[in-house]
């Protein structure tokens, strides 16, 4: 079953192992994702990550999230157009 939502402490975890960069949970809420050396591809394997867990397609907007809490409150958003097929 996918799990809705996702934590920042995830999000570290899928920095790591998606983009090849470690961080910790603090410093990753206060940099964007250059900040922390995450290039494009590397974003679009987090996304593809994130989007495996949630269950959903995010699209192009959270590939294009300038920071790790930009892109978390992008997929915890409850919006309808987040949901795949709508």
């Amino acid at each position: 079953m996918a799990q809705e939502k996702i934590t920042l402490e995830e999000l570290v975890e899928l920095i790591s192992t998606s983009a090849g960069v470690r961080t910790d949970t603090e410093t990753a809420a206060a940099r964007t994702f250059e900040d922390l050396g995450v290039d494009s591809l590397g974003v679009l394997g987090i996304v593809a990550e994130i989007e495996r867990r949630v269950g959903r397609k995010l699209g192009s907007e959270a590939e294009l999230s300038p920071s790790p809490t930009a892109l978390i409150a992008f997929v915890n958003d409850d919006s309808p157009a987040l949901v795949e097929g709508v």
